[in-house]
């Protein structure tokens, strides 16, 4: 046997043996994995939960502001100055997915609020927590009262309004159905206001309000009314509001308004309702765009308040700059008269005689406020 012939033969011995221990490996296959599939469904940012249908979507805010506010006493001339610096963060958690009676939603809203300012302010809350299905809505969410900016307006941090009016307690425990078919909804629901900084309104605090809504919104803009059925010794409140669409006119304009009102419980107290001590209060706004990336907004609001005989009122104007996607920059300037005690600048009240302030005496303030917020 030659030398070849060896190598020859042991070649395929070899070729033999790794053969047989090819045919006895077992091959372990990796499972499949499931990605994450993009929901487009009800809008951009949803995409599916493993494993379900359920779509979820991730979003909110980080707000951070200055602001400098200036208060002096009409008689007695006293003086006070007030600055804070606060930033907010707000998380929302929206899930919906499709069932025979339509769309399944629920929203949480985590929120903190941090502040350094004279009195020191911090808080972490579930701002909303909701279900929504075949147009009832259950939990905590936005009061139908003051559940839409009215007025159209685009204001961030100016603390003084809320909405579209001076009045609070935009969240409550709600209950309430709407129907809508062709730009008009009508909404009727209960709402239970405790613990929402209105505990002085009187009545058994477990006591709930009948609201009614009515709305219609196409090309031109918006109108709306809506009335709330307090119970016991609580005040009626109704609101009829407008928007109108100028954008034909102005690039990105809108004109709102709206006026709001509530009732006499016996002819003198009008201190028990959803406007707190007002008789009425009212607003007018106008928002445009500069440029692509700037607003404008101009905004009134004044307050009635028979019994306390007092003047309050508040002007702000505003711009909101949007230098890059998800960023916006804020800036607000805000001018008025009110009374000791009163809505805007209540919190230089607590002790008016420290600061030299007569009770009850008429004020005039002005306050510069400047932010960022961050979107995503």
């Amino acid at each position: 046997m030659n030398i070849k012939s060896l190598l020859l033969g042991s070649a395929a011995a070899m070729v033999a043996v790794s053969g047989a221990q090819a045919a006895d490996a077992v091959v372990v296959e990796a499972e499949p994995v499931e990605y994450v599939r993009v929901c487009d469904a009800y809008g951009s940012g949803y995409f599916f939960i493993p494993g379900t249908e359920t779509c979820i979507r991730f979003g909110g805010y980080v707000r951070t502001q200055y602001s400098k506010l200036n208060v002096e006493g009409d008689v007695s001339g006293a003086e006070f100055e007030n600055t804070a610096w606060s930033t907010r963060t707000r998380l929302d958690v929206d899930t919906r997915n499709e069932t025979e009676w339509g769309t399944l939603r629920s929203l949480i809203r985590l929120q903190s609020n941090n502040g350094t300012d004279d009195g020191g302010l911090s808080n972490f809350e579930v701002d909303q927590a909701f279900i929504t299905i075949a147009g009832l809505r259950a939990g905590i969410g936005g009061s139908l009262f003051n559940a839409n900016f009215a007025a159209g307006m685009n204001l961030e941090g100016v603390p003084q309004i809320f909405e579209d009016g001076f009045y609070g307690f935009s969240n409550s425990h709600v209950l309430d159905y709407t129907y809508s078919v062709d730009g008009l909804s009508l909404s009727v629901g209960l709402e239970d206001n405790r613990n929402t900084g209105f505990a002085a309104r009187g009545g058994d605090a477990s006591d709930v309000s009948f609201l009614a809504k009515v709305q219609y919104s196409a090309d031109f803009g918006t109108v709306g009314a809506v009335g709330e059925f307090a119970p016991g010794d609580i005040n009626d409140a109704y609101k009829v509001y407008a928007t109108l669409d100028l954008s034909e006119f102005l690039p990105g304009g809108t004109l709102g308004g709206f006026y709001a009102w509530q009732d006499e419980l016996d002819g003198t107290n009008t201190s028990n309702g959803r406007l707190g001590g007002a008789d009425s209060v009212w607003g007018v706004g106008l928002q445009m765009n500069l440029t692509d990336n700037l607003e404008f907004i101009a905004y009134h609001n004044n307050l009635d308040d028979n019994g306390a005989d007092a003047d309050v009122n508040l002007t702000t104007i505003g711009l909101n700059w949007y230098p890059v996607s998800g960023l916006k920059v804020f800036g607000a300037y805000s001018f008025g008269d009110d009374v000791v005690g009163g809505p805007i600048v209540g919190g230089t009240s607590t002790t008016p005689a420290a600061n030299g302030f007569i009770a009850g005496e008429s004020v005039s303030y002005d306050q510069f406020l400047i932010g960022l917020r961050r979107n995503f």
